[in-house]
């Protein structure tokens, strides 16, 4: 190669940093529309997807928004906008785990005074009082046993 020439490699890294610039400014064009969306009570990745989708606002691509893109989107955010408390954080899903799981309090000691001690017992009586998780799904052991681990962390 001989001086003044640019480099194949130099030559694709313009595009790619293009690319990224015009995704994070995608992303903050989006932070109101986040905030206002997590406000709404829609705080998990999955619950932004199905309201994203459902108020018609379009991808950087003009297509529907999937789990993937709002998680690669929202770690974007993270990157971009450091200390400024943090859209991914998590502490909004454990809030509001928190208080799903203290709702679920007085249904567990009911259950666990009509004898249901077990966290399989517990499961399929929940499931059959047809009473939804959180995702308006049935209860597998592996969710009630977060569950209870969730309530004893709030009693202590």
């Amino acid at each position: 190669m001989e001086r003044g020439q640019t480099s194949p490699g130099r030559r694709g890294l313009h595009g790619g940093l293009a690319g990224k610039r015009a995704a994070d400014l995608r992303a903050l064009t989006l932070v109101a529309t986040i905030r206002e969306v997590r406000a709404a009570g829609f705080v998990s990745q999955r619950a932004l997807v199905d309201e994203l989708n459902r108020r018609g606002i379009p991808t950087a691509r003009g297509g529907r928004w999937h789990y993937t893109t709002v998680v690669r989107m929202l770690t974007r955010l993270d990157r971009i906008m450091p200390g400024k408390g943090g859209i991914n954080n998590g502490l909004a899903s454990k809030r509001v785990a928190d208080v799903r799981a203290e709702a679920f309090g007085p249904t567990i000691r009911k259950l666990r005074k009509a004898g249901f001690f077990s966290i399989k017992a517990i499961a399929r009586e929940l499931n059959e009082r047809e009473i939804p998780t959180a995702r308006s799904r049935k209860w597998h052991p592996t969710s009630v046993g977060r569950l209870l681990h969730r309530l004893k962390r709030l009693d202590e």
